[in-house]
């Protein structure tokens, strides 16, 4: 396994300087940011996406840059480039979307970009979007702006932004394939606040892939109901509630280890290497308040250590995400349901391909005589892994090292993003990060810090010069 050698370097008088036009901008630059935030992006929607994406692209115009917009009209994939004329150019990866939100549910306007004290992270802006992730994409901007005003770019910058994000991604891996020609880099960056609320930061390596599926089951030949009756009628007539959830339950078994026939079958081994770095996350990873964190009071294995962190970061589930079927209302309705519906997400690491899941569950329904079940595929995506030798690994590293953090380097996380049409169709590294902490992402009054803001903008601008060299 490859090691930085030595102490990071001092910074360069050229990126002190940029830390200082940064700072002395930042004012502007927060306000900047607060009112991208207001403008809303709701990819499910369609809610202000084409007003964000012109925003977007002119941020890269305002800093020289050629743009296009690519794939959906109505939910463009902003493809810019900034030639500064270096020998190097670093992709940057970013979205532009968000999740919808439940205005009731906020204490704060969801759009307002409000500013707010938090009793232990100072001040803060609520908004949709603030730490998930248009916060960060601005305060990218903020920090390109700086470092052309102070210095120079030290990197070509390619941009790949886009709207969908939210909502699966649909057209982004046709955007890669049909431009992968001009997509040609050192490798690939996605900016993102990553410290927790301790300040300290991670680095993840890979991503699991994804399937998300919708089980249906309706009243048919095989029984059941074709419009919901009194529920006395179960005497006499079946249940396709009942028989969806038959049907789920061969999925797994009672631990919720997976039954589906040879779905296991491809399963990668994990690495020496990612051995390695799973040793390393032992003694840094505090299962008892990882859980109380994620408000739950136990794990569902009887795991600890290194083998714990395996079968949370590369072992394959099947997950339940919802289950609907007749009346879930106030008091009581006795009803046997013509239709039963279930969303379930699977996700997966290496080896294993989002055809091979589907393929394998749909032929695990048949064989088990559910062939009445409808699969549809809402959405899915494949994993991608990035090698820890990397070169954009260290100095990712390094410039964490810079501003006084070691990063916990993780062989996998257990979230998703379409980072494999980087890692896999190009070939090329990518990895994710910065300083900046937020939180409630999904979630109402969603805030990043303003401290998080300014030590993001200087992180994006010790990263670049980092892999640049200088």
């Amino acid at each position: 396994m490859h090691e930085p050698v030595g102490p990071p370097p001092a910074p360069s008088p050229a990126l002190e300087k940029v830390h200082s036009h940064i700072h002395a901008h930042f004012p502007e630059h927060l306000e900047r940011c607060r009112a991208f935030l207001r403008q809303p992006s709701v990819s499910s929607t369609g809610q202000g996406i084409t007003e964000t994406a012109a925003l977007v692209r002119g941020f890269i115009q305002g800093l020289g840059g050629e743009v296009q917009l690519r794939g959906a009209a109505s939910h463009p994939i902003i493809h810019g480039r900034i030639d500064a004329g270096r020998p190097q150019t670093l992709i940057i990866y970013g979205m532009y979307d968000v999740q919808p939100v439940e205005e009731h549910k906020w204490s704060h306007p969801p759009f307002g970009a409000e500013l707010w004290r938090h009793s232990r992270h100072g001040p803060c802006v609520v908004s949709r979007g603030a730490v998930n992730s248009k916060g960060a994409l601005c305060g990218l901007f903020n920090a390109l702006g700086s470092i052309i005003e102070a210095d120079r770019l030290p990197l070509n910058l390619i941009f790949t932004i886009e709207g969908e994000e939210e909502i699966g991604s649909p057209n982004f891996e046709p955007f890669i394939r049909a431009h992968r020609h001009e997509l040609q880099g050192v490798g690939v960056m996605d900016f993102d606040f990553s410290e927790d609320p301790k300040g300290d930061v991670a680095l993840h390596l890979g991503l699991k892939g994804i399937v998300y599926l919708e089980l249906k089951c309706r009243g048919g030949e095989l029984g059941g109901p074709s419009e919901s009756q009194h529920s006395s009628a179960s005497a006499w007539i079946s249940s396709p509630t009942w028989r969806l959830v038959h049907a789920m339950s061969t999925l797994v078994d009672r631990t919720e280890a997976i039954t589906v026939h040879g779905l296991l079958d491809n399963v990668a081994p994990v690495s020496p290497l990612d051995r390695e770095l799973l040793q390393r996350l032992v003694p840094v990873f505090n299962e008892k308040v990882f859980l109380r964190e994620i408000k739950a009071p136990c794990f569902k294995h009887r795991f600890s250590g290194v083998e714990l962190l395996e079968k949370g970061l590369f072992s394959p589930i099947i997950n339940i995400d919802g289950v609907q079927a007749g009346y879930a209302g106030k008091g009581t309705k006795t009803v046997l349901p013509r239709v039963a519906t279930a969303k379930l997400d699977v996700r997966f690491g290496p080896n294993m391909e989002p055809d091979e899941v589907i393929a394998k569950i749909q032929d695990h329904l048949q064989q088990g005589g559910f062939h009445d079940i409808e699969v549809t595929v809402r959405e899915s995506y494949t994993w991608s892994k990035t090698s820890y030798d990397e070169a954009l690994v260290q100095h990712l590293i390094r410039a964490y090292q810079q501003h006084g953090r070691t990063p916990e380097v993780w062989p996998m996380a257990t979230w998703t993003a379409p980072y494999f049409v980087f890692s896999r169709i190009l070939r090329l590294p990518v990895v994710a990060g910065g300083l900046g902490y937020g939180n409630r992402p999904h979630g109402p009054n969603e805030y990043m810090t303003v401290k998080g803001l300014h030590d993001f903008e200087q992180f994006v601008a010790t990263f670049l010069y980092q892999v640049a060299g200088e």
